[in-house]
């Protein structure tokens, strides 16, 4: 390209050259002006290919990760790639519980978290990926803030049905635990369901294969650390999660996740987790725990003209409850849930094209309704607690000016099984690059 521009300058001016033979002095000003104007032109073509890679960059989802992570997949030459997110969000509570007694909770406004993805392009097989976090403005210093590698691994493409990826792997369960900048969705907060019953974020150390089995089906599988069920209680397995952080490696876990993109407008698919967790913790007997946890998850994405659905259900099993409650002292209503369950279904529609035909902004107002119960069941001689079992109904509206920043508020209606839930309001603004 560089070298067609250069050889039809060059010729260009040796044409030039024989134009002013014989020409009066305006004649060759003229001649000169013209050249000049061509090689304006010329040298706006060269910075336009210059910049073709920044300005034509796409921005989709790519081995199933959102579109901002997905940048360093769309790099033409090998090279560095750079991207990221980040959002701030107000909570304003109400100011009493569902039962009627006082919050007395105060409001708060947090700069959430800004994310940078860093990553490498070795050559069209080999690619280097990494999501750095910086939490609530700040990190460390006593603070709430923190540095955070969120993942870290490297890809090699064998074909296209089998990609090969080794280091700290984003779990491929649920919608957003791989799918996690914000304005890819729409309420304030990301969805408990995606938080307690499927940790996002939520990454383990390991190593693995992806890719296409045709082109409408896709897989990833992971063999990767397993949860330290050390950290587990009556709110879930989140805290168990090692994050590939100086991570007990006495049990490892297997996961995997199934796509199929062959229905017009749907994205259908299922995922797995299954692993131990006891990481050589022993019962009263000195006999290890194996503390199994199994986690199955559906989801579905459904997408046509401005209409936009989505649903979720994911269900997790833990083995050996009982002598974990007895090792980790939980008694009464604190056991660990050797059932828990969430699910959510949310419908939005973008209105804006009824009012204005041509514009590429988003003006969605959606609804959510979400169950979550960290505590279906629990073992003979445990009692639940039912504030563990909770709806929320939110409604709001996501104003997207462009794709890559969204404006979100919301409101969240908390009602529990103990009339404990405490409804609030949320305003975001986010962004992706």
């Amino acid at each position: 390209m560089y070298k067609w521009l250069a050889g039809l300058t060059v010729l260009l001016i040796f044409m030039s050259v024989g134009e002013h033979r014989g020409y009066s002095q305006t004649a060759r000003q003229d001649t000169l002006r013209e050249l000049m104007r061509r090689i304006e032109i010329l040298t706006e073509e060269i910075e336009k290919s210059k910049l073709q890679e920044v300005a034509d960059r796409p921005y989709k989802s790519y081995r199933g990760l959102g579109p901002a992570a997905s940048q360093v997949y769309f790099v033409e030459k090998s090279g560095v790639s750079l991207a990221g997110y980040g959002e701030v969000v107000y909570e304003s509570f109400a100011n009493s519980y569902e039962d009627g007694t006082p919050a007395n909770k105060s409001d708060k406004i947090d700069f959430l978290r800004n994310i940078i993805y860093l990553g490498y392009k070795f050559n069209d097989r080999i690619y280097f990926n990494s999501e750095i976090e910086i939490e609530h403005g700040i990190a460390g210093g006593g603070g709430p803030g923190e540095v955070a590698m969120e993942f870290g691994y490297v890809d090699f493409e064998i074909s296209p049905h089998f990609i090969a990826r080794a280091g700290m792997i984003l779990v491929p369960m649920g919608i957003v635990n791989e799918w996690h900048e914000p304005p890819t969705f729409y309420t304030a907060l990301r969805p408990e369901t995606e938080r307690a019953i499927l940790p996002t974020t939520w990454r383990a150390n390991g190593f693995g294969a992806l890719g296409n089995i045709t082109d409408d089906l896709t897989y990833r599988i992971y063999l990767l650390e397993g949860f330290d069920a050390r950290k587990f209680s009556a709110a879930g397995v989140r805290k168990g999660r090692q994050s590939g952080a100086q991570a007990k490696a006495e049990n490892f876990s297997l996961t995997g996740r199934l796509d199929y993109s062959g229905l017009s407008g749907f994205i259908v698919g299922g995922s797995f987790y299954y692993g131990k967790s006891g990481q050589g913790l022993t019962n009263a007997l000195g006999e290890a725990l194996d503390a199994p946890v199994s986690i199955l998850s559906f989801h579905a994405i459904y997408r046509h003209r401005g209409i936009e659905a989505r649903a979720l259900y994911a269900r997790t099993q833990i083995g050996d409850v009982a002598d974990l409650n007895q090792v980790l002292n939980l008694n009464g209503q604190a056991s660990i849930g050797e059932q828990q369950y969430g699910y959510y279904l949310l419908l939005a529609y973008n209105v804006l094209p009824h009012f204005m035909a041509n514009s590429s902004a988003i003006f969605s107002p959606f609804v959510q309704y979400e169950r979550v119960n960290t505590q279906a069941k629990v073992p003979s001689g445990y009692t639940i607690n039912s504030a563990n079992d909770r709806t929320h109904l939110v409604w709001g509206i996501q104003y997207k000016p462009i794709s890559n920043v969204s404006f979100k508020i919301d409101y969240m209606k908390r009602t529990t099984a103990a009339r404990s839930g405490l409804s609030q309001l949320n305003v975001s603004v986010s962004y992706m690059f």
